[in-house]
């Protein structure tokens, strides 16, 4: 597996953020597997339609909130990526992206994925199924490659009588089931708390 190295000192300003990618359950053995990036091991499940853009979505507006990074969007980055990768076929996925952030005169590259985003079944306040969702986000420094920050959420919304612990939880979401979208904007908040701060 490909290695990239946790550097967490980086002067941070503007940030090409990579379209987030989505993982087929189908093509993972036990429904579990080691993020390409980081290493860690993630439960994957079913991804509903439009589930990436709706994490990149909500992660683009958080960070743009916070007025301290530019933001290169994922389009074009894409494109750029696409551009370098058709000259580089065999280049590992690492060098595709320090050589994309250059290009874009990014610091660095936000490179995502979406393992599982289950819509809830039913309503605000009774439902069949939560939602349920799960996503990473990876902070890669554009001039070596290394792993600068990294988010990771995983979480399905539980009822206070399947856990108690979840009780505060569940009543800042005004003892209602969340959508996936809204336990995605709640996961972002979460992981941006160690986001690091722009220079």
């Amino acid at each position: 597996m490909e290695t990239f190295p946790e550097k967490k000192s980086v002067a941070l300003r503007r940030i090409a953020v990579f379209p987030i990618q989505r993982v087929d359950p189908d093509e993972v053995v036990d429904n579990a597997l080691r993020c390409p990036i980081c290493g860690t091991i993630v439960n994957v499940g079913s991804v509903a339609p439009q589930a990436e853009k709706v994490v990149e979505d909500v992660f683009i507006r958080s960070i743009d909130k916070t007025e301290k990074y530019e933001i290169v969007p994922p389009e074009r980055v894409h494109g750029v990526f696409q551009r370098i990768s058709a000259n580089s076929l065999k280049a590992p996925l690492k060098e595709l992206l320090m050589k994309s952030g250059q290009e874009l005169g990014a610091d660095a590259v936000m490179y995502g994925y979406v393992y599982r985003f289950r819509e809830r079944r039913g309503f605000a306040y009774g439902t069949d199924q939560a939602a349920s969702v799960a996503f990473a986000m990876h902070l890669i420094n554009a001039r070596d490659g290394s792993l600068i920050w990294r988010g990771i959420f995983d979480k399905t919304q539980l009822s206070l009588m399947e856990n108690i612990f979840q009780a505060f939880a569940f009543y800042k979401g005004k003892g209602r089931w969340l959508t996936a979208e809204e336990l995605t904007e709640e996961g972002v908040l979460e992981i941006l708390k160690t986001f690091p701060n722009g220079q």
